[in-house]
Order: C-alpha cells, then structure tokens, then sequence
C-alpha cells in the first residue's frame, strides 16, 4: 500500500489525513505533537532520520530541509507547511469539523 492509498483511505473514513514529518531532539517537533495530542487529532509521525524514503519526500517533492512538516490532506486539497505553525495547525487541522 502506498501512502496515497492510505491518505486516500483515512480521508473517506475521518474527512482528514495528516502526517507529521519529525526528527529526534526537535523541539519544534515536540511541540507539533503535543498542539495535536491535546486536540485530540489523530496523524501519523514519520522519524525522517530512520526512514529514507520519507526524506526523500520531504525534500525533493515538497522542497523542505527541516522538521517538523505537516502535511494535511483533505477532501478539499493538500496543505503542507515547514515548521512550528501554530496559525496553520488550527486553520488546517484543529478547528475543522471533520477533523478527529
């Protein structure tokens, strides 16, 4: 299964998918996770420092050389930022209806 399948299967059971990129020792990572844990968001983290192909991801096809990213996927599109966005966090996960 490829993770636009699985993106694909977790946007019609819960209308939003989102995938935290992170690294060990990142406190902006830690602080990423922790806005979601209290919101209750469920997303999925990828460690870029044990799995190759998702840095690989996150940096010749999103263009990004740090961590934390999120990437939201939606029915509505794909949102994808770098960083602690505690402003896109809340526009593109916490304060939606169909996010859970």
């Amino acid at each position: 299964m490829t993770v636009t399948d699985l993106t694909q299967r977790i946007q019609a059971r819960d209308g939003v998918a989102v995938v935290l990129y992170s690294k060990p020792q990142c406190q902006p990572c830690r602080i990423t996770k922790k806005k979601l844990d209290d919101a209750g968001i469920y997303y999925t983290e990828v460690d870029v420092t044990v799995d190759a192909s998702a840095l690989a991801y996150v940096k010749e096809t999103l263009g990004y050389t740090g961590a934390p990213v999120v990437y939201v996927s939606t029915l509505d599109g794909d949102h994808h930022w770098y960083g602690l966005r505690k402003d896109l966090i809340e526009e593109h996960i916490t304060h939606r209806a169909d996010a859970a």
